[in-house]
């Protein structure tokens, strides 16, 4: 029997057992335990046949009836899948109206064959939802049964989860269990088994969660092991992503020009084949380069672009950056007010979204606005909401930019907070230099 007969048949199995009202236990003997029971039921492929034909003896199923038991359980396991895909297909469109219910409907236990796939996107609908503690429970429990069912493996369920477990966990402003979530999903892909782009999302989201995580040169090397696989790529989206990852740290790295080309390159495809959030990722990278080469009107005209994609896309949150950005830009050329004004707009958007990193970016800058123009006393309240944001959140490097800007003034407003404050600042730089395993000799 090959895998698509053992989950029919089990599946045949499990519904008479259960209209029956029978217990695994109920069916086990000196010939069959109720682990055999199981197996069978769920399609494990190396189960005996001979145990399948006891057990439908047993339940009374004749052999000659099998062949029409199996179209008839074939028929509807087909169709379920359909309904399966057409909810997936809808989730990822962003068409969510009575996703739940539909879902909640098909009340699928974990021994179906589907059971993987099913809590998989109840996940994902809770994702959508931003429900986060809900879709990781569900995510776990669409690993904990992807490895039990052919369907589970056929479909890198494990994987996919994995990934989405990371996104969760980004969003919830954990960095770096985002990385080991992302890390679990590519140990977990099976590359024989659908779904095989998802091997890619893995290693580009894992780039990008070092790139924030402040790791630029893990992210460089798995940015450019990528890109020798980008004909391979399917998925619009994840190539022009690595566009906008390969065009951010070449302006880290100080090599603007290549920067700005594979920006370009990224933006064509993207107006190509609209693509409006990457668009907007690509246009804030382009603008950045600018920034840092100090060409201010591009850059006011890359951000501006960016910006003018409001409402395009969902998320909402990376507009928090952009607004960080043009602030950034206008108080480099000590234009105050719309540098103020920019950088207030990204710090009502950050507080409203809850997003703890890029809100910490938007006060810092604030904070360091207000410094320059000598309102020492004003930037503290900044300062003091950022520095609380990154000891929440554990964000080390960004706390230790916090005390830093809070210690200049303190220095200009109250000597006896200037000196707590660089007490703090010495602990904070242990804790950083124990982090990266660093110690004197490392730095001779």
């Amino acid at each position: 029997m090959n895998p698509i007969e053992m989950s029919e048949i089990g599946e045949v199995i499990r519904k008479v057992r259960k209209e029956r009202g029978l217990r695994l236990e109920d069916l086990a003997d000196e010939n069959i335990s109720p682990a055999t029971v199981s197996n069978i039921e769920r399609g494990v492929p190396h189960v005996s046949p001979t145990k399948i034909h006891y057990l439908m003896e047993k339940l009374g199923l004749d052999i000659n009836q099998l062949p029409e038991l199996l179209k008839d359980e074939q028929q509807k396991m087909q169709d379920l899948w359909l309904t399966l895909q057409s909810i997936e297909s809808k989730l990822d469109l962003g068409v969510t109206e009575g996703l739940w219910d539909q879902l909640r409907g098909l009340d699928l236990d974990d021994a179906h064959p589907f059971a993987a796939y099913y809590y998989y996107l109840r996940g994902k609908y809770q994702k959508h939802r931003r429900n986060w503690k809900r879709a990781e429970r569900e995510f776990s429990n669409a690993i904990r049964l992807a490895d039990q069912s052919e369907e589970g493996k056929r479909e890198n369920i494990e994987a996919a989860s994995f990934n989405e477990l990371a996104l969760c966990s980004y969003y919830q402003n954990n960095l770096e269990q985002a990385i080991r979530y992302t890390e679990n999903g590519i140990e977990a892909f099976l590359p024989d088994q659908g779904r095989r782009y998802y091997k890619y999302i893995l290693m580009t989201n894992k780039a990008a969660y070092l790139e924030k995580a402040g790791r630029y040169e893990e992210a460089l090397r798995a940015v450019q092991e990528l890109w020798n696989h980008l004909p391979e790529i399917q998925n619009i989206s994840v190539i022009l992503y690595l566009y906008e990852l390969r065009a951010v740290l070449l302006r880290r790295s100080g090599m603007y020009d290549e920067a700005i080309r594979y920006a370009q390159e990224g933006l064509e495809i993207a107006r190509i084949n609209k693509q409006f959030d990457r668009s907007f990722d690509l246009w804030s990278a382009l603008g950045s380069v600018y920034m840092a080469k100090k060409e201010w009107k591009k850059a006011e005209i890359c951000y501006r672009t960016a910006l003018s994609l409001k409402g395009t896309f969902e998320d909402e949150a990376v507009f928090v950056s952009a607004y960080s950005d043009l602030g950034t830009l206008y108080m480099l050329q000590e234009k105050w007010e719309e540098a103020e004004e920019a950088l207030s707009q990204a710090i009502e958007l950050g507080r409203s979204l809850n997003d703890a990193l890029r809100l910490v970016g938007a006060l810092l800058v604030m904070g360091e606005c207000k410094q320059k123009q000598q309102q020492f006393q004003q930037a503290i309240p900044y300062l003091e909401e950022a520095l609380s944001l990154t000891e929440k959140y554990g964000y080390k490097q960004l706390q230790y930019d916090a005390l830093f800007l809070l210690s200049r003034c303190w220095e200009q407003v109250d000597r006896e907070q200037f000196s707590k404050t660089i007490e703090q600042m010495y602990q904070v730089q242990v804790e950083l230099n124990q982090q990266k395993g660093q110690s004197l000799l490392d730095r001779i």
